[in-house]
């Protein structure tokens, strides 16, 4: 089934004989009236896996018609729970850590949603992975699921239909009227397999389901050193992998969870079905940091994210992972259980302060300060009346421009007047920019470097405000809010040019603009994409201007304006809120702490990461 639809499509071929199945699987997708759960069905061999493959790979192209499209994509074979929802979280665009998340978020959006889980039979937990994530998910009447499961098997029979749902459509592989005879046997001429497997494609090609390794098999692969013990470290990720799930079923995981290389150079979804309950400072860091973790393919990424979640909580662990090498490396960080001197279990707003200083506010409104290189707490600023911050700002005088929840600013001036704008005047500029505004302020930004402007703010209208001489300039820079706001002062071209500014906005629509406001702002943003912007920073660097961006599904990308379009990306797990960037610090804040690395750039990715006794 290789024919263009009436969109244009191209449908990857479906072969055996299926094209029936395959037009029955469409038809459903495409049918508003049909039910909410399509469940695939067969015996082994019956190529179920290989007809939702087709459907997917038809189904997630840009070319696919809306009413085909799949919007989520689970191979349920050795997931737990939580590593579903991690990765359907990751595909949907969501930082969810439990099921809540995932529900919260699906609930949010009412746009049909359609989502494939492949082998669910094969899951760690079927059942408690259909109760607790799938059957909620049918409770939404703008999802759709369509999965593997056969009918007497452990996941078909946990499915509940409540008053909402009809009876599930199933399609049973093992009947022969999803099958063209005729079909199925010139297919197995081509392929060379025996017709009277018919209608069961891995039957008439022979093949048989391979069984679980035995758990004494896999540990006699397991190479010895030369003291004549088992060297886990020493071997691939393939039969580690199937050494964490062994162990798993067996529930004795042995040395495995206290080493941290060992979490790293595994599947991560093996990992996390065998960690899955376990409440020790590793198992701990890897749920933190699980929703970056679970789709990564590279063991050295996974190895800086894990460490930089265990740094400030667990240093020998931290100090195992080290040198992963990579576009970054974590340098410090204060988690929720950090101890003391943490900024506690939020930070809402972060910018960055006079002589290399960080403030970070707090949910209720409490700002301290800390020092930027190594994350030491050294005070807090003293308000009049602490309240729910979106924003906060230092001028280069040493004011503090707050930005409540609520659209309002405040000035807190310093204790001993610095160089710049004094309280008056930035007083002055604040209220204009907010008269001018066209809705409520939702973003402000200083420039540390331009003693004599005012803090920028951007507005729910998509205006980004400058105030300059007397007068507030505005720029439409957004479609809806501006949801975050950077500025940085760029060095002249000789030594008696002035600085100037260059101002960075996110928004609501996904876009990163750039604005320089002596001049028109650049025609295209500099990035989009389709998730929310939550945070920006830009610093300036000997390399040129760097510029960070925070979406809602906790990416964060990195790219210098006019370099070619450099960029690398990284993830810690969590959605980030606020940032800073000093140098090639940055500084991110997230609802469980806040976290700083060295950015390196591209120049250090291709080296290699010595994790013990392998090379990764």
């Amino acid at each position: 089934m290789n024919e263009p639809d009436e969109g244009g499509r191209r449908m990857p071929p479906l072969g055996a004989g299926r094209r029936a199945a395959g037009l029955a699987l469409l038809g459903w997708l495409d049918d508003p009236r049909a039910p909410q759960l399509c469940r695939v069905s067969g015996g082994p061999g019956a190529g179920k896996s290989h007809l939702l493959a087709w459907l997917v790979l038809g189904g997630i192209t840009g070319a696919a018609p809306s009413g085909q499209r799949i919007h989520g994509v689970l191979p349920a074979a050795g997931f737990g729970l939580r590593a579903a929802v991690w990765s359907l979280g990751r595909q949907l665009g969501v930082v969810a850590h439990r099921p809540a998340d995932l529900l919260a978020a699906l609930a949010r959006d009412d746009r049909r949603t359609v989502i494939c889980v492949a082998e669910l039979d094969e899951a760690a937990e079927p059942g408690r992975l259909v109760t607790e994530l799938l059957n909620p998910m049918l409770a939404l009447p703008h999802v759709r699921l369509v999965v593997e499961a056969s009918t007497g098997g452990p996941a078909a029979g946990a499915f509940v239909l409540g008053a909402a749902a009809a009876q599930p459509a199933v399609l049973e592989l093992d009947d022969p009227q999803w099958t063209d005879r005729e079909r199925f046997d010139a297919w197995c001429l081509r392929a060379g397999a025996d017709p009277a497997g018919y209608p069961l494609p891995g039957q008439a090609l022979g093949v048989a389901a391979a069984a679980p390794a035995d758990a004494a098999e896999l540990i006699g692969r397991v190479p010895r050193a030369a003291d004549g013990v088992r060297d886990l470290r020493a071997v691939d990720e393939d039969l580690l992998s199937e050494l964490w799930s062994s162990a798993a079923r067996a529930g004795d995981l042995g040395p495995m969870p206290a080493d941290p290389l060992l979490y790293v150079r595994a599947r991560p979804a093996a990992v996390t079905a065998a960690t899955e309950g376990r409440d020790d400072v590793l198992a701990r860091a890897w749920a933190a940091a699980g929703p970056a973790l679970i789709d990564e393919d590279d063991p050295a990424v996974r190895a800086a994210v894990l460490r930089t979640r265990l740094l400030g909580v667990d240093d020998a662990a931290a100090a195992a992972l080290a040198g992963a090498g990579g576009a970054w490396s974590g340098r410090w960080a204060r988690w929720r259980e950090s101890g003391p001197g943490a900024p506690g279990p939020e930070v809402t707003a972060l910018t960055a302060g006079l002589r290399s200083q960080l403030l970070a506010a707090g949910p209720s409104g409490t700002v301290r300060t800390f020092d930027a290189a190594t994350g030491r707490r050294i005070g807090s600023v003293v308000l009049p009346e602490p309240r729910p911050l979106r924003g906060l700002a230092m001028t280069a005088g040493g004011s503090v421009v707050l930005l409540d929840v609520w659209g309002a600013s405040e000035l807190i001036p310093p204790a001993e007047p610095g160089s710049g704008l004094e309280p008056y005047a930035l007083n002055e500029a604040i209220f204009a920019m907010g008269a001018e505004a066209d809705g409520e302020l939702t973003a402000v930004a200083a420039i540390g470097r331009l003693p004599k402007t005012a803090p920028a703010f951007g507005d729910a209208s998509g205006l980004v405000h400058w105030y300059e001489a007397g007068e507030v300039i505005s720029e439409q820079l957004h479609r809806g809010p501006v949801t975050a706001l950077a500025g940085v002062a760029l060095g002249g071209g000789g030594l008696s040019d002035p600085d100037v500014p260059l101002l960075v906005s996110g928004g609501l629509d996904g876009a990163v603009r750039l604005w320089g406001p002596d001049s028109d702002p650049m025609a295209e943003p500099l990035d989009r994409r389709g998730s929310p912007v939550t945070a920006v920073a830009v610093g300036a660097t000997a390399a040129g201007p760097l510029v960070a961006t925070a979406w809602a599904d906790g990416l964060v990308g990195l790219r210098r304006p006019g370099a070619g379009g450099e960029e690398y990306q990284l993830r810690l797990g969590s959605e980030i809120r606020s940032m800073a960037l000093i140098g090639t610090l940055l500084v991110l804040a997230m609802p469980d702490g806040m976290a700083a690395v060295d950015v390196h750039g591209r120049a250090a990715a291709g080296r290699h990461w010595e994790g013990g006794a392998g090379t990764l």
